[in-house]
């Protein structure tokens, strides 16, 4: 993929090493250039202006704040992948029901996180396997 053709990411999450060890992973994997944002009010902004092609969102610590914000970026069709640690159904349904276009734990492989973020960004839906097995 050339450097024109780069997807823009923007990373949502409270802790700057998980941010910025995701957005290593997604470089390496020729995914897109990230950008970050440790909350809510700094992803609503940069979202202006770096107009983000998707969005990974964690929902800890401030797990309503992160469900409002998903429900927000998809009313301006923004994509949302949501790469939480949390696991349980709950989350996955909640996160989906305000939007998110996919859900991945944080357990997940690289290759899986790079995977997860070029499906959404061709428009597809996806939960990961482990998110995925408390949905039955």
């Amino acid at each position: 993929m050339s450097a024109r053709e780069q997807r823009r990411i923007l990373l949502v999450d409270n802790h700057a090493a998980i941010r910025q060890g995701l957005a290593l992973v997604l470089a390496e994997e020729g995914v897109g250039e990230c950008r970050e944002a440790s909350g809510v009010t700094e992803a609503l902004d940069a979202t202006v202006h770096e107009r983000p092609d998707v969005v990974l969102v964690d929902l800890s610590p401030h797990t309503e704040d992160a469900l409002e914000l998903v429900a927000e970026l998809c009313a301006r069709n923004i994509p949302v992948l949501v790469c939480s640690m949390h696991e349980e159904p709950g989350y996955v349904r909640r996160a989906l029901a305000a939007g998110a276009r996919g859900y991945i734990t944080k357990v997940e492989a690289p290759r899986d996180l790079a995977r997860a973020v070029r499906d959404v960004l061709n428009g597809w839906m996806l939960v990961s396997p482990r998110a995925a097995a408390g949905l039955r």
